[in-house]
């Protein structure tokens, strides 16, 4: 079977729609083009299945053009490029093959992550921003700090969820509309040992009761205001919800969607944004 990129226009005014829903397929990357007399093209890859492109384009705006492209010479040579993603003093993020080269010290947190053919290695700069967030408040325990529960909204390969079971949190969930977000991030979990804290499958933020101690939401910024209600109040009294996905220079539209909560702490990385927000 032949491999394809997947190719997707439209409106300029579009775009940062458009992404997200690719990113919403479970996809590794996505790539944008310049705005051309206000039309953008992003491209990804999906597979070369016609399963696979049917369920890409069946997520699409009735309006949205798409195409795709045969792969001439498929290959996976980035796994030989992929490097460790050390995010904290004590946390480190590993492609799984290099695992046995690694050397760490005694007490580094030590998360292995599969990516498969579809999901990312948790080092796009939303994902680390959102491990170095997690981890604050994850040490913040050892004041007194009451952090029992989890939640993963967007989990992707599950390098979020993971983390915060390997640190010793009891009641992790992880959500994502991608199916095989959830095969990734079950597979990871067990890859960990740690699958017995993890609950993960397909469902929506919208049917999930009770409250966490912390929720992680790493997100694009239309499917956060979409969501910020149910974010809002699947959030602690006296939790914390973080969120990237957002663009550092444009995403007050967010924060205003998430109000009466308040921001805590932001951290910015190659131009995207994390907030840390408390009621």
């Amino acid at each position: 079977m032949t491999n394809k990129t997947f190719h997707l226009t439209v409106p300029a005014a579009d775009e940062e729609l458009a992404a997200d829903r690719l990113w919403q397929l479970g996809v590794e990357a996505v790539g944008i083009g310049p705005d051309i007399e206000g039309r953008v093209e992003l491209w990804t890859s999906v597979g070369g299945s016609i399963a696979a492109i049917e369920r890409a384009a069946g997520s699409l705006e009735p309006s949205w053009t798409w195409r795709t492209e045969d792969i001439v010479e498929p290959h996976e040579t980035w796994r030989d490029y992929a490097t460790p993603n050390v995010y904290a003093e004590d946390g480190v993020v590993v492609p799984a093959w290099q695992v046995a080269d690694l050397d760490v010290a005694g007490g580094v947190v030590v998360t292995a992550i599969e990516p498969a053919t579809s999901f990312g290695l948790g080092d796009h700069p939303t994902t680390t921003l959102s491990l170095v967030m997690l981890a604050e408040r994850l040490a913040e325990r050892s004041a007194g700090v009451t952090v029992d529960s989890v939640l993963d909204a967007g989990c992707g390969s599950g390098v979020l969820a993971v983390m915060a079971a390997q640190r010793g949190v009891e009641v992790v969930r992880a959500i994502d509309v991608s199916a095989g977000a959830v095969e990734a991030t079950a597979a990871n979990a067990e890859l960990n040992g740690v699958s017995e804290q993890i609950d993960v499958d397909l469902a929506v933020l919208e049917d999930l009761s009770g409250d966490y101690d912390l929720v992680v939401a790493n997100i694009l910024a239309p499917v956060l205001v979409s969501l910020a209600p149910h974010l809002r109040r699947l959030t602690a009294s006296s939790g914390r919800l973080v969120i990237s996905g957002i663009l550092a220079d444009d995403h007050t539209h967010v924060l205003e969607a998430l109000a009466p909560m308040r921001v805590e702490s932001t951290a910015t990385r190659g131009g995207w944004a994390a907030v840390r927000l408390r009621h």
